[in-house]
């Protein structure tokens, strides 16, 4: 019985340890966290990077993506995008991870890179307006104009009168032959900002 009592004692002082152990690192973390945001606010980005460096090795969402955010502010996008790759592999579904690891792409122009997390962005939300837009853009600024009629059109059914996306569709329509389909949209886009003279070749004022 008394050892019973004396492994259950042993137990118990070893969860308490445990828990006295885990409560001062999050502590120790909060406080790296802070320094984090106070030398952010003063521009200093290497010196909050400094600050959560200790814990980069951690399997933690939250290090991770505020250590990509930092890099990224430095200018640092391959480091900003390692620790975006890793956020996004401990968070798959996060939005705003793999939105993070698109814009350190494209500063990089991996532009295949950059389309590949698109689409993983619109596996998660189809209609994220982002990500259908750039894609679409993507896709006109490479000529290829029926790898961009889908995305534009999931965008302007979510945002139909919006000058950006009309536009974009108007001239996606337009090199596609569907000319009359164009000046629909470019028709649109002038209700929107009718001193434009995008159209003045192809609608008669």
């Amino acid at each position: 019985m008394k050892n019973g009592v004396k492994k259950i004692a042993t137990v118990g002082l070893f969860s308490l340890v445990t828990i006295f152990s885990f409560s001062q690192n999050e502590a120790e973390l909060r406080n790296a966290f802070k320094q984090s945001y106070v030398d952010e606010y003063n521009l200093k980005y290497a010196k909050a990077i400094e600050a959560l460096t200790p814990y980069a090795s951690l399997k933690r969402y939250e290090i991770h993506v505020r250590m990509a955010w930092l890099y990224y502010c430095n200018a640092k996008f391959s480091d900003a995008a390692v620790h975006y790759k890793k956020a996004v592999e401990l968070s798959p579904k996060s939005l705003e991870a793999r939105m993070g690891y698109v814009y350190t792409l494209a500063s990089q122009e991996k532009w295949d890179l950059v389309i590949e997390q698109y689409k993983a962005v619109l596996g998660i939300d189809p209609t994220h307006a982002v990500a259908n837009f750039n894609l679409a853009s993507i896709y006109f600024n490479r000529a290829d104009y029926k790898s961009a009629l889908p995305y534009i059109t999931t965008y302007i059914n979510c945002y139909p009168f919006n000058f950006d996306g009309v536009n974009l569709a108007g001239w996606i329509k337009y090199n596609l032959g569907s000319k009359d389909e164009a000046v629909s949209y470019f028709n649109k886009a002038l209700l929107l900002d009718p001193s434009s003279k995008l159209y003045d070749s192809i609608i008669k004022r």
